[in-house]
């Protein structure tokens, strides 16, 4: 029996770095990364680099998780077309948007869930992690070190949003969390952690990152103080944990609090490009979230005319609704990664829940006047909002939140997170073919299950509810 596991756990660790040798790197000019170098048996600093510049694993996953949550949430649709198309090729997307087991998740590479694509990366970074190659060269070693460090949390935090249950205080020790590769060897346990056990790796590798980063980054595909900021101030809001959340929204905007100002925006250009407000690239080029993602009305017609976001981040087309307002160096590509307005809303969420509502409603109206239009004069015809009460501050913030952060890898996290708030929580509707589909406030189907291949091949367990 130990024999067959061991067996198991070898397929499962190919599958998870074949993309080492295998994976073909699509490192893009517009990065200024020269490197396309990448060996099986790292022998230095450079080497150990050329595993992380490797975008196409570690940054750019068509199915990362994130990907996955965007089609499963709110504020969309999918034509009944699309739907039945899906069932021929890609059945996956059939359960993850009906939030059903129409079919059975199959394979340890469905696109369902990201899993592989997601566990190749983690095993990269481990490679890194591991390895001792240029360990003379202290300086390059830290740094480079730093950033596996870095890209590992922000990738296990990509699969908690959508394999385990949202974090809650009161259940975290109790709850399963994910399978946690830590090393690259193949006879470790691969049983689940626990959900506490799970954020605390995820934070302690994001933290521990710090000191050996740049506080710019000097690539938008590589780690960066700022990025590891922006990355703990969602976590922790993630995990309702305000007071931190606030304080690395709070050190990010040191550093950089610069807006985008919407008003040198193109309304007609199919994607706004890479901007000043980026600080951290991580991205998905998954079809579903281009083309065939279709706006619901209610959402597009909450924007304000004079809301420059409107004709910015929506094409409006035979009564469909388009979204094109991705922070990206193409239209093909959606972002999910770290970016100042993100910051600035996660800042004024925590004020808020604080209790310093002006502070709050200033981070809100500083952000919203930087999308607005202006006057002949040049004035913004912006005009600021106020709240006399927590409740209406936080309903401001979050429908702000919403609106700013279409497809940015984040609604299906706030939906979930926020349905442990009954002021907050929503019931999910769509008609599919005629027939309806519910997801209800902390509903099972909120997690994500497994593939059918990795439950039979180790020792993890199974999701509740599939």
């Amino acid at each position: 029996m130990k024999t067959k596991h061991v067996k198991h756990k070898w397929r499962l660790i190919f599958v998870f770095i074949s993309g080492l040798t295998l994976a073909s790197g699509c490192t893009k000019d517009w990065l200024d990364i020269k490197s396309d170098k990448r060996q099986a048996v790292p022998e230095t600093n450079e080497d150990l680099q050329a595993i992380l510049d490797d975008i196409s694993v570690i940054n750019n996953q068509t199915s990362n998780p994130l990907a996955m949550g965007e089609i499963a949430a709110d504020g969309h649709y999918y034509t009944d077309q699309t739907f039945q198309e899906w069932g021929n090729v890609s059945f996956e997307y059939q359960n993850i948007y009906s939030w059903s087991s129409i079919y059975r998740f199959e394979n340890i590479a469905y696109d369902g869930g990201g899993y592989s694509q997601a566990y190749q990366a983690i095993a990269n970074c481990n490679v890194v992690l591991g390895s001792k190659a240029g360990k003379n060269e202290i300086k390059e070693f830290t740094h480079v070190n730093a950033q596996a460090l870095f890209h590992r949390g922000r990738i296990y935090y990509n699969l908690a949003q959508t394999l385990i249950k949202p974090y809650s205080k009161q259940t975290a020790n109790t709850d399963p969390g994910l399978a946690l590769m830590v090393t690259n060897d193949v006879t470790v346990s691969t049983k689940r952690s626990t959900i506490e056990q799970t954020y605390d790796l995820i934070i302690s590798d994001i933290t521990r990152s710090i000191d050996g980063l740049p506080a710019m980054p000097l690539y938008l595909s590589r780690a960066s103080k700022i990025a590891a900021f922006g990355m703990l101030a969602r976590i922790y809001l993630n995990m309702n944990d305000y007071d931190n959340a606030y304080f690395y929204a709070n050190e990010y905007l040191k550093l950089s609090p610069e807006l985008l100002d919407y008003n040198s925006l193109s309304t007609t250009a199919n994607f706004i490009g890479i901007n000043k407000e980026m600080k951290f690239v991580q991205l998905s080029s998954n079809n579903n979230l281009r083309n065939r993602y279709l706006v619901e009305h209610d959402l597009y017609n909450s924007f304000d005319n004079d809301d420059l976001r409107k004709a910015v981040f929506f094409n409006t087309s035979s009564g469909a609704v388009q979204f094109k307002g991705k922070y990206s160096h193409s239209a093909s590509f959606n972002f999910f990664g770290i970016a100042t307005d993100e910051i600035y809303l996660i800042r004024a969420e925590c004020l808020a829940r604080k209790g310093d509502l002006s502070k709050a409603m200033k981070d809100l109206n500083d952000l919203l006047r930087s999308r607005w239009a202006k006057n002949p004069d040049g004035s913004s015809k912006y005009v600021d909002q106020t709240a006399n009460d927590e409740l209406t501050a936080l309903h401001l913030i979050l429908k702000e939140r919403r609106k700013e952060l279409i497809l940015r890898g984040i609604r299906w996290s706030d939906l979930r997170r926020l349905n442990q708030d009954p002021r907050f929580a929503v019931t999910l509707k769509r008609t599919i073919l005629g027939k309806e589909y519910t997801l209800a406030p902390n509903s099972d189907r909120y997690t994500f299950p497994f593939p059918k291949e990795v439950i039979e091949r180790s020792e993890i367990t199974q999701n509740p509810g599939w």
